[in-house]
């Protein structure tokens, strides 16, 4: 499939956004060989059920070289390579180089780059770029949210039982929270169209924002897989809540996202 960034972008896209684009360009015809040949990847298990693989730290360096040459003072918060700070300036990258890891070492092609700058703890620019479906979300703070440079928005649905939401089960170590996460659904499941699980916290915010569910809750994410998103969803019209009250998102990892109508059936379901 052939990536072209001039169909990525909305035509008042900053340079920001551009370096970003450009650099999920980089990383994508790489991630796409290694998707077609997943026999002869090298995976590792992190912790029990959280795999990396050969393909998300190349994709990462990739991703780092682009942005660093076009802002080489700029910090950054990677998932594989960890954190530096700026050189005189708060604004920093967080970069997921490829959310889904399970689904692409499994060959689900449900996975994405993920890129966000941030302003100490302001998002002010986010590009979730999934190659195997040829699209790509963009948003910067007080300009929308767009796929492929059209703009979009969150769903208007209001009645929970035509709504379809998104969520993430935990599974391996990484289940601390998981007795709240399955009575969340049989809190919620009853009374709704449906709740996925696509195993890509910023394809699931990113749907959020293009109105493909109404909203979108997990708990104890890492700050690369939502800091995009959580733009993207409050460009297109959308809110974001701390799971649990007056606690930081990108700290904790815990939130909700919806359009607006359906924001307190949520609050109200989800413990």
């Amino acid at each position: 499939m052939v990536l072209d960034i001039q169909h990525w972008l909305p035509s008042n896209a900053s340079h920001h956004l551009t370096a970003m684009a450009d650099a999920a360009l980089s990383a994508t015809a790489g991630l796409q060989q290694a998707f077609a040949n997943r026999d002869a990847l090298q995976v590792e298990q992190k912790t029990k059920g959280d795999f990396v693989s050969q393909a998300d730290r190349e994709a990462e360096a990739q991703i780092a070289r682009k942005l660093t040459s076009a802002y080489p003072d700029y910090g950054w918060l990677g998932e594989e390579t960890g954190s530096r700070l700026g050189q005189g300036t708060d604004l920093h990258w967080v970069v997921d180089p490829l959310d889904g890891t399970t689904n692409f070492v499994k060959g689900i092609p449900h996975w994405a780059i993920s890129i966000a700058l941030c302003d100490k703890d302001e998002i002010v620019a986010a590009l979730v770029c999934d190659p195997t479906k040829n699209e790509v979300f963009s948003a910067e703070r007080g300009t929308g949210a767009y796929l492929n440079g059209g703009r979009i928005w969150v769903s208007g649905e209001s009645d929970t039982q035509n709504a379809l939401f998104a969520t993430g089960v935990p599974a391996g170590a990484r289940v601390t929270y998981l007795k709240a996460a399955l009575a969340d659904i049989e809190r919620l499941m009853p009374s709704c169209a449906g709740i996925r699980r696509g195993g890509a916290a910023a394809l699931d915010l990113a749907y959020v924002a293009a109105g493909r569910v109404e909203g979108y809750w997990e708990r104890n994410l890492g700050a690369w897989d939502i800091a995009a998103g959580l733009l993207l969803v409050r460009e297109a019209g959308g809110l974001v809540q701390p799971l649990w009250p007056n606690t930081d998102i990108l700290a904790t990892g815990s939130l909700i996202a919806s359009n607006s109508e359906l924001a307190t059936v949520l609050r109200k379901n989800i413990l």
